[in-house]
């Protein structure tokens, strides 16, 4: 069995250097880095788990809480932080959590207690809307747990990293898009109202058809739950409305594959007859048919850019919250074209 010490002595370096190469702590010349992982490869060593985690008090794990392990977006997501964790040497476990308990703290307190101070990870990754809660981040933040937080509505100086996209702006390109194909009644499908996402992107929207001077129509707006069927819900009854939308756009994918099947139930082919815009280009956009309209959120990058700051915190051997790095990473998005929308055309209006 090959020993660190063998791998020391095989790189010419110090144990100590090993341990902190092995460890990824900062502060250690590329050129002994290359040479420790040269000879992990060459003799191939396989660090202990259990050794590592005594020698570093880390646990070499790092959670993904969401309420759901549904949906392409979180999925998505995870792939990206699993890929990441795998690359230095990390667990990732994702960990489920009712929304109600945001909203109680005693509940909380005690999950924190049975959660955090027991299994105590190195890290944590937040998805909407446990990204948006600031008791919940408060509470992790007090336990000196790291956190990196995707879509968070309002960004703080919290000391922790937020990785997020212009959701507004991102919104209004896709309603722009519909109106520049003519369309006047559009429709919107909202999603959880405790994500932030779902109110930026109905501001996108409804900016948008205020500068192109279409009134916003209440009747057009229906609520969601970013699944499929509620956008199936909410497809089947703007389509059964007498003056019926002639494009709709959902707050993200899942809910515009609901109304793509809404529309066919009802006999009416899109998008000759209806428009349908989806918003994050999850698998799901191009297997669907017709392929989705959407924008593009650099998903799997949420998920690795999440997991590179917590193995660079977990790094840092500093224990004072301002000597945390803090940022907010706003990455880009793309718009994608595909076959789900049309022009404006006799088919559209009824």
């Amino acid at each position: 069995m090959v020993r660190m010490i063998d791998v020391a002595n095989h790189a010419g370096v110090s144990l100590k250097t090993v341990s902190r190469v092995l460890n990824n702590e900062p502060h250690v010349q590329d050129a002994l880095r290359s040479k420790v992982h040269a000879s992990v490869k060459e003799l191939g060593y396989i660090p202990s788990a259990s050794a590592r985690s005594l020698r570093s008090s880390r646990t070499y794990t790092f959670h993904l809480i969401s309420r759901t392990v549904e949906g392409n977006f979180v999925n998505t997501i995870q792939s990206g932080a699993v890929r990441a964790s795998q690359k230095h040497g990390y667990n990732l476990i994702v960990s489920l959590m009712g929304f109600e308990t945001l909203n109680e703290p005693e509940a909380l307190e005690r999950w924190s207690k049975s959660f955090l101070i027991q299994k105590r990870p190195d890290g944590v990754i937040l998805v909407p809307p446990y990204s948006d809660s600031p008791l919940f981040n408060e509470i992790i933040n007090k336990a000196g747990i790291p956190i990196s937080r995707i879509g968070p509505n309002e960004i703080d100086d919290m000391n922790n990293v937020n990785i997020t996209i212009d959701d507004g702006v991102a919104a209004k390109e896709a309603t722009n898009h519909l109106i520049s194909l003519g369309h006047r009644r559009i429709g919107f499908i909202r999603g959880y109202e405790d994500h932030g996402a779902t109110h930026k992107r109905f501001k996108g929207y409804s900016d948008a058809l205020q500068e192109a001077g279409i009134d916003l129509d209440p009747s057009l707006v229906k609520p969601g739950m970013f699944s499929f069927e509620s956008g199936m819900n909410a497809g089947l009854e703007l389509l059964s409305m007498n003056n019926r939308p002639t494009a709709i756009f959902a707050a993200n994918d899942d809910m515009a594959a609901g109304v793509i099947v809404a529309a066919y139930r009802n006999n009416i082919k899109v998008p000759e007859a209806v428009s349908v815009m989806g918003f994050d280009d999850s698998e799901l956009a191009e297997r669907i048919w017709p392929t989705l309209s959407t924008i593009r959120q650099p998903l799997l990058r949420y998920g690795e850019q999440a997991v590179e700051y917590l193995v660079n915190r977990a790094g840092n051997n500093s224990k004072k919250k301002s000597d945390r790095p803090s940022w907010t990473d706003i990455l880009d998005y793309e718009f994608i074209l595909r076959e789900s929308t049309g022009p404006l055309n006799e088919y559209s209006i009824t």
